[in-house]
């Protein structure tokens, strides 16, 4: 967010949330403490808030993987952990249109669909996958009758 803060300007300016994900994604995240997870996830909490210009209200562990220090942590920032219930694949896989099978495959309202924008495998011309499986999967969601929110969309909707 700090190298690329025009980004963020135009993701927020695009309707998207901007949501805690840690400051520096770290994949022994898990392993940290409670100092440490402190440090992590309220750094990224005051960059974004500054760069974003909102607070986020969910965060996300690195990897998915955490531990029983995460949590009081987490409440004592106001923030509520998200996980997710579908995963593409999409840094492993190189074709979108199996990203989008694997997300797409008994897609229900509720969902939480995990895709990574970098380290994205890439298909047969170098291009990421993570370019094209979305589009496949919003199409076929909203065939289906299914809106896409963001998870603070989903919050409010659900209250």
């Amino acid at each position: 967010m700090r190298a690329h803060p025009r980004i963020v300007a135009d993701i927020v300016a695009r309707g998207h949330a901007v949501e805690n994900h840690s400051q520096r994604h770290q994949h022994n995240f898990s392993l940290l403490g409670p100092r440490a997870l402190w440090r992590e996830i309220g750094a990224a909490q005051a960059s974004i808030g500054e760069i974003a210009g909102t607070q986020p209200l969910f965060f996300r562990a690195p990897v998915g993987l955490r531990n029983p220090f995460l949590e009081p942590v987490l409440c004592a920032l106001g923030l509520q952990l998200a996980s997710w219930t579908r995963h593409g694949f999409d840094t492993r896989t190189g074709d979108a249109s199996v990203v989008a099978g694997h997300l797409l495959r008994g897609l229900a309202a509720c969902d939480i669909l995990l895709v990574h924008d970098g380290h994205a495998a890439r298909d047969a011309n170098g291009a990421p996958v993570v370019l094209d499986a979305p589009d496949m999967v919003l199409r076929r969601a909203s065939e289906a009758g299914l809106a896409c929110v963001t998870l603070r969309e989903a919050l409010i909707q659900g209250k």
